[in-house]
Parts: structure tokens; sequence; C-alpha cells
């Protein structure tokens, strides 16, 4: 297990005009709390995620269709381990192919203004390339995350009681190089925390306008740019978040 930093998932380079990743459902504290789709996740009709390629759409924050709330909202507490389960076509087909990039976890209050209101996103965690051992975050994904229990994971803060949005998020950089070349895959899952913590998420992230079209990281070169000086767009995870990690 992985405790560290960002996700990418991805898919086949042969498969680029394809590639539609998105997450099928979530693991609670190891158990699966069943298919996700139109549910408790926020998933676009056709039940895929397509890629958004301009950060400054409305859509970067939860795909198209993000801002419709869906029937369900898994509650959780304090403490739980959350942890997506992504796939490419159906579940247990994912697979990273040649795609590199970072994952990107975030929390957000389920305001009735929308995902895309300003200033109420939280980064809980985030990865992208390890230095020691040369993979990228989606070099640690299982196939069938069945095995694994969830492709990555975030434990979820001591936040006061109510309704939250947490936004997981894979950039797919094969076609980086080029303008507003990155792939967003940004999915967005409802909870409800039953717990009464106090700890205050600070926000101040938006979608969209905390990503910059051309911005380095989401313009870069697998093939020329050091993986090592990859800067993680997004900007820090919150010094309260209690973590995460890549499952392997």
């Amino acid at each position: 297990m992985k405790h560290h930093g960002f996700l990418l998932v991805a898919a086949s380079l042969m498969h680029t005009a394809l590639a539609h990743i998105g997450i099928y459902g979530v693991w609670l504290n190891g158990e699966f709390q069943g298919d996700g789709r139109n549910v408790h996740v926020r998933t676009p009709a056709s039940k895929i995620n397509s890629p958004v390629r301009n950060p400054d759409w409305t859509y970067i924050a939860c795909n198209t269709l993000g801002h419709r709330e869906q029937p369900a909202w898994l509650e959780v507490k304090a403490g739980d381990t959350f942890a997506p389960e992504w796939f490419w076509t159906e579940r247990g087909d994912f697979y990273t192919g040649n795609h590199k990039g970072p994952l990107l976890v975030y929390i957000a209050p389920a305001v009735s203004s929308g995902p895309n209101t300003p200033n109420i996103w939280t980064k809980l965690y985030h990865y992208a390339y390890n230095t020691t051992d040369g993979y990228w975050s989606d070099d640690y994904f299982r196939k069938n995350a069945e095995a694994t229990k969830g492709h990555h994971f975030i434990t979820i803060p001591d936040i006061p009681a109510g309704d939250y949005l947490v936004r997981s998020e894979i950039i797919t950089l094969q076609e980086a190089m080029n303008d507003n070349g990155a792939q967003h895959f940004p999915s967005c899952v409802q909870i409800r925390v039953k717990t009464k913590g106090s700890a205050v998420l600070p926000g101040g992230v938006s979608f969209p306008g905390t990503y910059v079209p051309l911005q380095r990281g989401l313009k870069w070169s697998l093939a020329t740019d050091n993986p090592r000086e990859y800067p993680i767009p997004g900007g820090p995870v919150w010094e309260g978040s209690p973590g995460g990690g890549i499952y392997n």
C-alpha cells in the first residue's frame, strides 16, 4: 500500500479517443457499496466519464451533469476509509496502459449553488510521480479493484455533520504537450457525514478557476519534461487532511 500523494488512472494510448474513465462505486471500510453510477456518483447519463480538456469549462468540477443531485448519499463518519473503484467500460476492466499523470482528491460542502461555486473545494490528497521507483500514480493500480477493495483511498476528516461532495480526478498527460491537451476525468461522490466534527475545511479551490489553461503541469511533455520536476496542479493538500494512499 502506498501512502503518498496523488493518483492517476488512464487508458491505452491507442484508445485515446475512447478514453472514458469513471468511478464505478466506492468501498467504505473495506465493504463495497454497490454500483454507484447515477445513485451516489454524479455520473453522466451514458455512465461513462468523457475527458474535460478545457479547465475553464464548468464541467471541470464534476464532469457533465455533475450539477445534478443523485438519489442517494453515502453515510460516513470521521475516520472512515473511502476508496473509489474506477472502471473503463465495465466493472473490473480498468487498466492504465501508457497514460501517465496525477490523481487529486478534493472535498466540498454540497451547497445549493452547486459544485461550480467559487472557493468551496479543499484538497485532501494528491499523488503524481515517485522519484524513488520511477512510477506514476497509475503504475500502482490493479486492473480489478476487488482484489484491493478500491484503487486509492482517503480518510474522512473530522468535519461537521452534513452533505458533501468528494471529487476524485485523474489527469492524463499523454497529449498534454498540446494546448488544452491534458485530459481531466473528474468524478464526484455524494456523502453524508453523520459525526459532528469541528475541523473547518479551508476551501479556497474553485472549479473552474483554480486550474489555469496552459499552466505548468497541465501543459507538459511526458517525452521531454523531467517527471521529478512535475508540479501537481491545484495547490497543496490541506494540512488538516487525515491523508490517503494508493492500493497496489
